[in-house]
């Protein structure tokens, strides 16, 4: 008897001393888990890409030295009759001083070179036309006696304006946002998870704590009323309801054997998910059960409802490459300056593209010095071409088409399915409360009831005892209490994962 006092004594100390309170369990557990060490970094790698997704909408910028190149004399562009007519002009002293075969002569036989090169920047500006903004220049200068140069400066624009109405940065914008939801989902959910995995083992070790108690108390019962009865002559040990009672003893054994089996692997567990040591547990937290059924439904429904969206975008995508509906402009203005003549350009353009036919027309002009006159110009241009991919473009828009259907029966099932969740959660919010209301009028009742035995004993109308009986009811209803709490709080991580 003194044996089993001292076991359970033990086993009530080792809930009550030494515990750690809920909190500190939680943030321990969290950290030493390898399974939420991966979720934070799937977690924050799914940020990161998110982070690269955005850095795509930014402008393009080419810079470009061109082909730069120094041929000697021989293969000089400059030809003998513009060098003769440069130094008719730079130099016109010495021009006059010889005829046109003495300088001939001369300007063949100079040492000279050419040198030329074609640097260019392009801008593309991230908007839906594509704004192309090109600027550049072909550069010459021939260095040795003639000192010939030349420059042709050069800058466009070119934009496209889409007339279906298609964007392009959507259907992007929609993954991106998907993406983005369905991570901080799965993120948070698996904390909530793992949460309720900690306290179902907290659960497990104190239902079995309490079942060994149990089963320790009616032991010590048993025997006690065996022993009692063998020495009032009551039974012997040779009758039936001795070997009945020793029977009942040692199946009370066995099972107390089972239930050491079962809290020895229940804290193995506990440590393996945790990486704690199981001693007790205390300040748990009082759940808040309140079940707010969201309108909108939660981000099942709207990654659901995204779901529609992404499918329609396809569909648009696919109209906009089968029936494509735009105006190109573009524009140029460009000039040449050399030491012969100089002169200045523009140009600008139209078309318009419907389907496989395509219609434009250009416009421009030059001023040339030399001949003191602007040479205007207009151009027209049209194209037509069959649709080869015509049946294989409709199979495919049905297809796609289906696809929208099944994106929107799922979002129905999704929000159907959202409030069926909520409707049954809602029933065991109300089943757990009627237990907690049952539990707590049983609670009171066995500490009336002690009270009551304490009352009895002192009027010696009781015994020590239906004290003690009555004491491990209060006692074993405050773990109930506890148990029925963690119910609770796994209710409320079922309400919070409901509605992420």
């Amino acid at each position: 008897m003194k044996k089993l006092a001292a076991v359970l004594a033990v086993l009530l100390l080792s809930t009550l001393l030494f515990a750690a309170s809920y909190d500190e369990i939680l943030s321990k557990s969290m950290a030493n888990s390898p399974q939420m060490k991966n979720a934070e970094l799937t977690y924050q790698n799914s940020l990161l890409t998110q982070q690269q997704n955005d850095l795509s909408d930014v402008a393009q910028v080419t810079v470009s030295t061109g082909t730069i190149s120094v041929l000697p004399n021989e293969n000089s562009s400059t030809t003998v009759g513009d060098s003769i007519r440069a130094l008719q002009i730079v130099l016109p002293d010495i021009y006059s001083r010889f005829n046109e075969q003495e300088l001939s002569t001369i300007v063949s036989r100079s040492v000279s070179a050419d040198f030329t090169m074609s640097p260019s920047v392009e801008v593309v500006l991230p908007n839906d036309g594509a704004t192309t903004i090109t600027a550049g220049a072909n550069l010459g200068f021939e260095y040795g006696d003639s000192s010939y140069y030349s420059v042709a400066p050069d800058l466009s624009i070119s934009h496209k304006f889409d007339l279906t109405g298609y964007d392009s940065d959507l259907a992007s914008s929609l993954s991106n946002a998907r993406s983005s939801l369905q991570s901080e989902m799965t993120y948070r959910n698996a904390k909530l998870t793992f949460e309720s995995q900690v306290l179902t083992s907290i659960k497990t070790i104190l239902s079995a704590q309490q079942s060994l108690d149990e089963a320790y108390y009616n032991l010590a019962k048993a025997e006690k009323n065996l022993s009692n009865a063998l020495e009032l002559g009551n039974i012997s040990e040779t009758s039936v309801t001795y070997l009945q009672t020793m029977n009942n003893i040692n199946l009370q054994k066995r099972t107390i054997d089972a239930t050491e089996k079962q809290i020895a692997t229940a804290k193995e567990q506990y440590t393996t998910l945790t990486g704690l040591e199981w001693d007790g547990v205390e300040n748990l937290p009082s759940p808040d059960l309140t079940l707010n059924i969201l309108p909108n439904g939660n981000t099942e429904v709207i990654l659901a409802s995204i779901d529609v969206e992404i499918a329609q975008q396809a569909i648009a995508e696919k109209q906009h490459e089968v029936s494509p509906s735009s105006i190109s402009v573009s524009g140029n203005v460009n000039s040449s300056l050399s030491e012969q003549s100089k002169t200045v350009g523009g140009s600008g353009a139209v078309s318009y593209q419907a389907g496989n036919w395509s219609v434009g027309a250009g416009f421009g002009g030059t001023y040339s010095n030399r001949t003191d006159k602007f040479t205007p110009s207009l151009t027209f241009a049209g194209s037509w071409s069959n649709k080869t991919t015509k049946r294989s473009d409709d199979l495919e828009l049905q297809k796609l088409n289906n696809d929208l259907i099944s994106a929107q029966n799922d979002l129905a099932d999704a929000r159907t399915s959202y409030v069926q969740s909520a409707q049954n959660l809602q029933i065991s919010i109300l089943n757990h409360n009627y237990t907690v209301q049952n539990h707590a009028a049983e609670k009171s009742y066995y500490e009336s009831n002690l009270e009551y035995q304490k009352t009895l004993l002192d009027a010696g109308l009781c015994s020590q005892d239906d004290v003690n009986d009555a004491s491990k009811q209060v006692e074993w209803a405050e773990v109930t209490e506890i148990t029925d709490q963690i119910d609770g709080l796994l209710l409320q991580i079922q309400i919070e994962q409901l509605n992420l």
